[in-house]
C-alpha cells in the first residue's frame, strides 16, 4: 500500500538534466538501506549540508519523488514537525529546506489526512491516516538510526529517535 525511501545524493555527480533524473535515480542516489555503499563515500559527504530525497508511494502512486531533493535531514525533521503539528491540530505545513516547495497535511477525518505537495499541477491524495503516520515514522527512524550507524560521530540523533517513538504511541 505504501511505500517510502530515503536516497543520500552521491557527492561526486552533479544532477544537471531533471529529465534524466527518474531513468538515472541510482547514478544520482545511494538508496539508505546500503550501507555499505554510504559508508564508501563517507569522507565526501558535506554533513553540514547533505543532500538526499525522499520516494513516498501509495499504491503505486508517486506522492514525492527525487525531483523535491533537498538537506535530507531537513526534510524528515520538517516532516516529523508537520506530523506532530498534524496531530495537535489538524493542520500541518512545512517548507522544503533550500526548494520552494511546500507540503500540506489536514485532517479530513478521523481516519484519513488530506496529503497536498504544492506543485503544478499540485499532488493530491487522500490517505489512511493512521498507516501513513507508521510509514513515514519508519522512513524517518530507518534514516536517522542509519545515518548514526554508518557515520558515528558526524550525527547524533538521539532527541529525533526519541520524538518517532513518542510520535509512535500517540
Amino acid at each position: 500500500m505504501f511505500r517510502v525511501q530515503t536516497f543520500i545524493k552521491r557527492p561526486d555527480i552533479l544532477i544537471t538534466d531533471l529529465s534524466s533524473l527518474y531513468e538515472k535515480e541510482s547514478t544520482y542516489f545511494i538508496e539508505i538501506s546500503n550501507e555499505a555503499e554510504l559508508i564508501r563515500y563517507g569522507n565526501q559527504f558535506d554533513f553540514t549540508c547533505l543532500e538526499g530525497a525522499i520516494k513516498l508511494e501509495y499504491y503505486g502512486e508517486s506522492l514525492l519523488d527525487a525531483s523535491a531533493w533537498d538537506v535530507i535531514d531537513g526534510i524528515w525533521l520538517y516532516l516529523l514537525d508537520t506530523m506532530e503539528s498534524l496531530k495537535e491540530t489538524g493542520y500541518g505545513k512545512m517548507n522544503f529546506p533550500d526548494q520552494p516547495l511546500i507540503l500540506t497535511l489536514k485532517s479530513a477525518s478521523e481516519q484519513f489526512v488530506l496529503y497536498t505537495l504544492h506543485t503544478s499541477p499540485p499532488v493530491k491524495a487522500v490517505l489512511p491516516k493512521q498507516d501513513f503516520f507508521m510509514v513515514m515514522l519508519g522512513g524517518a527512524e530507518q534514516f536517522f538510526k542509519t545515518m548514526e550507524r554508518c557515520f558515528k560521530g558526524n550525527f547524533q540523533y538521539f532527541s529525533e529517535i526519541k520524538r518517532i517513538e513518542a510520535l509512535k504511541r500517540q
